[in-house]
């Protein structure tokens, strides 16, 4: 829905006034017929998807930024996460960005190798961890849910294992872990893997030709621009 503001500024300027005032801020606030506006410019994007937010949050004008919610215990992740996105980011490159965040929800046990890829993050270490911690479970079947198997895997990538035994065992990464369940919880995620958009943008659909319509239509609006792949799933909370 738009405004269209018409008003006798001649004998009532103080009022136009106030009336400008008011629309002008209206414009800035999330739910507003600004907002509204910009969802409904949006709704002839391809693919199938939902709005999890009214605008876009951490876009860039030449790329699109893909946010990945995983689960270390997530069979579907690991597909996507080792198979799909590769694919997908080596046809679009530096026009996609893609980031991870752990996201502990198919076991109870999911938090400790969630914990120990927050601690390899702050070494520089992250996508190595991801990796190992993927590799271990789903093709070595290295238990990662216990101190053993994920000083294993620690050393697997040239991480100390002691160092990251004693981090864990001093609380470091459950504050990681709680801010990337916030933030999940905000875009009412029950599902992993999830991917989100340009910050507001979530998929419904995880196949790569789906995935590929959305990335290809929001690049379309930005200026830029680029069929089908193997289906993926989502895992549950259990």
């Amino acid at each position: 829905m738009r405004f269209y503001l018409v008003a006798r500024y001649d004998r009532q300027p103080l009022m136009f006034f106030h009336i400008c005032a008011l629309l002008l801020t209206l414009s800035v606030i999330p739910g507003s017929p600004v907002y509204a506006d910009l969802m409904d410019d949006y709704l002839s994007l391809p693919g199938s998807y939902r709005f999890v937010r009214r605008a876009p949050e951490g876009a860039t004008e030449n790329r699109v930024l893909v946010t990945v919610f995983e689960d270390f215990l997530c069979p579907s992740c690991y597909h996507m996460v080792t198979e799909l996105l590769p694919k997908i980011q080596k046809k679009y490159q530096d026009r996609l960005a893609v980031q991870f965040f752990a996201y502990p929800l198919v076991h109870a046990e999911s938090i400790l190798p969630a914990r120990a890829h927050a601690i390899a993050q702050t070494m520089g270490l992250g996508e190595q961890m991801q990796q190992a911690l993927f590799r271990a479970h789903f093709e070595e079947q290295i238990d990662t849910t216990n101190r053993s198997g994920l000083a294993r895997v620690a050393h697997s990538i040239g991480l100390d294992p002691d160092l990251l035994l004693s981090r864990l065992d001093k609380g470091e990464g459950k504050a990681e872990i709680e801010k990337n369940l916030t933030l999940g919880q905000t875009y009412r995620l029950d599902a992993v893997p999830s991917l989100v958009f340009d910050g507001w943008i979530m998929a419904k659909d995880l196949t790569q030709e789906n995935l590929e319509k959305i990335i290809d239509g929001l690049l379309a609006r930005k200026g830029g621009a680029a069929k089908k792949g193997p289906k993926t799933g989502q895992s549950k909370k259990k």
